[in-house]
């Protein structure tokens, strides 16, 4: 797995990834979701279907957008 960093922006979860392929199941364990592979489209990004979690690729152009207007913070 590669480098994740996690965000908020507009109260919603964002990671900028360097994987092209990534596994989403909520967080939090057992109060999360079924894991779900999903793979970043042509524009580096995807969206989980349960959570609305963001993935976008971190050399991605939204990249730069989300680290300049997200809150950092720890998953």
């Amino acid at each position: 797995m590669g480098h994740e960093e996690f965000f908020l922006v507009d109260d919603r979860e964002v990671v900028l990834t360097s994987d092209l392929h990534v596994r989403c199941d909520g967080g939090n364990g057992p109060l999360g979701h079924p894991a779900v592979f999903m793979t970043l489209e042509k524009d580096g990004e995807v969206t989980c279907k349960y959570c609305d979690r963001r993935y976008i690729h971190s050399n991605s152009p939204a990249a730069a957008a989300v680290r300049q207007d997200g809150q950092h913070y720890a998953a």
